[in-house]
C-alpha cells in the first residue's frame, strides 16, 4: 500500500509487515528508535510491526534492537542506513497528515494505541518491577519535513510533537493505566524526525514557529485519528465506559454497595434486577453528563486546581456532597421507604480509589436510589 507524503524526494508504503519509508539521498534524522536512535543520516526510516504470540513476543521485547537488525537483514535493507522503530498497532491504520505553508512542507505519519498509557512521573518501574502487559500499545510519530532543519530546530520539533500528542490525548480523555490521571503518552512511544537538508536552514521549531504551528496541527489531529482507527475510541463514549478507564466496573460497584447491603447477595435475580436498573439509570444522559462533569472537577481538586480545596474542612465537603446526592436523589425515580436516600455515606468513599469523592458519593445515592427501588418494594421493614 503506497502512502502519499507529498514531498516528491520521499516514498512510503506499507509492504512486508512493515512501514517503510525511503529517500534517494540521505535524510538527517533524530529519534527515540530502538535500532540506530539519536541524529545520524540514513535513507530509510523503518516501523516494523510486532507480532503477539507467546515466546516470540517476549523474545522481541527482551532484545528488540535484534529483532529489527533481523527484520531490516530480511528486507535486504543494509542496517548502516536505516532507523528502525516497532510497534504492536496494526500498521494499516496509519493516519498520513501532509501540510504545506508557501514553501515549507511536512507529512506526519502515526500510528497509535492505548493499552498501556501513562502519565509521566507513575510510579511504574519502581512498584511494578513484574509488570509484563498482555500487549504494547505504543503511539509512534514519525515527521518528514522538505526543508533543512538545525539540530536544535529538529529537537524543538521532538518538543512540539510531544506537546501535540498530549493535547490529543487529553482532548480523548485517555488515562493512565497505572494511576487514573490524564495519560500524557504510552510506556513505549517512539518519535522521529526527518527533513530532506533541502533549502535554508530552518532554526526554530517551537509553536510560535509557522514549523511549529504546522507540527502542532498535523501531529494532534493525526494521533486522535490513529487512536480511533486502531481502537475506536471518541471522545463521545459511554460513562460506564469512562469509568471502566479509571479502573471501576459495574460489577465492582455493585460488589461494595453488597458490602454495605449483605442482602444484595441473597437473591440472584434481585441481584440481576439491581445490576440492570442501575446499568440504565447512569445511561441516562442527562445523569451521565453530571457525572462526567464530576469527574473533570474531582480532577481538578486533586491536583489543586480549585483554590477552596487548601482550605475547606470535611464538614464543609461533607455538606456539598450532600447538595449533589440530594439534586440527583431528586432527578431520580421516587419509591416510598424508610430509606436515606440522598445522604452522605462515609462508606462510599472506599468504592474506588481512582474516582474522587463528589463522583463517588453521587453513584453511591444513585445505587441507594435502585436499592430502595427494589427491594424496599418487598421489604419495608429493612432499613438502608
Amino acid at each position: 500500500m503506497n502512502l502519499d507524503t507529498n514531498i516528491e524526494a520521499i516514498e512510503a508504503k506499507i509492504q512486508r509487515g512493515s512501514l517503510e519509508i525511503y529517500s534517494k539521498a540521505p535524510l538527517k534524522i533524530l529519534s527515540s528508535a530502538v535500532l540506530n536512535g539519536g541524529l545520524r543520516d540514513a535513507n530509510w526510516i523503518v516501523s516494523v510491526h510486532v507480532p503477539e504470540n507467546g515466546s516470540k513476543d517476549e523474545e522481541v521485547h527482551r532484545n528488540p534492537e535484534q529483532f529489527l537488525r533481523e527484520e531490516v537483514s530480511r528486507m535486504n535493507i543494509s542496517a548502516d542506513e536505516v532507523v528502525g522503530l516497532m510497534t504492536a498497532a496494526s500498521l494499516q491504520n496509519v493516519v498520513v497528515t501532509n501540510l504545506r505553508y508557501y514553501d515549507m512542507s511536512l507529512s506526519a505519519l502515526v500510528t497509535a494505541g492505548t493499552s498501556v498509557s501513562a502519565t509521566a512521573g507513575d510510579e511504574i518501574t519502581s512498584n511494578q518491577r513484574s509488570f509484563k502487559p498482555k500487549k504494547f500499545g505504543t503511539i509512534n510519530i514519525i515527521l518528514l519535513v522538505d526543508g533543512n532543519l538545525t539540530q536544535s530546530c529538529m529537537v524543538g520539533a521532538i518538543n512540539t510533537i510531544t506537546e501535540a500528542k498530549t493535547v490529543a490525548l487529553r482532548e480523548l480523555d485517555i488515562r493512565s493505566r497505572f494511576s487514573g490521571d490524564i495519560a500524557s503518552g504510552t510506556i513505549t512511544d517512539s518519535v522521529a524526525v526527518a527533513c530532506t537538508k533541502r533549502g535554508k536552514p530552518i532554526e526554530y521549531a517551537g509553536t510560535i514557529s509557522i514549523l511549529g504551528e504546522l507540527i502542532g496541527k498535523s501531529v494532534r489531529e493525526s494521533v486522535k485519528k490513529a487512536i480511533y482507527k486502531q481502537e475506536r475510541l471518541v471522545p463521545s463514549r459511554s460513562l460506564t465506559k469512562r469509568l471502566e478507564e479509571r479502573g471501576i466496573s459495574i460489577e465492582k460497584m455493585v460488589t461494595v454497595f453488597s458490602q454495605i447491603h449483605p442482602e444484595i447477595k441473597g437473591n440472584a435475580e434481585k441481584l440481576r434486577q439491581f445490576k440492570e436498573e442501575f446499568q440504565r439509570i447512569i445511561s441516562d444522559q442527562k445523569l451521565a453528563s453530571l457525572i462526567i462533569a464530576l469527574l473533570r472537577l474531582d480532577d481538578d481538586t486533586k491536583i489543586g486546581l480549585i483554590p477552596e480545596t487548601s482550605t475547606i474542612t470535611s464538614n464543609e465537603q461533607t455538606a456539598v456532597c450532600e447538595i449533589l446526592q440530594t439534586t440527583v436523589a431528586d432527578y431520580l425515580p421516587h419509591e416510598k421507604s424508610n430509606s436515606r436516600n440522598g445522604l452522605f455515606d462515609h462508606q462510599s468513599l472506599n468504592m474506588a480509589e481512582n474516582i474522587g469523592p463528589l463522583t463517588r458519593n453521587v453513584l453511591f445515592t444513585v445505587m441507594t436510589k435502585v436499592y430502595s427501588s427494589i427491594y424496599c418494594k418487598y421489604s419495608q421493614d429493612r432499613p438502608l
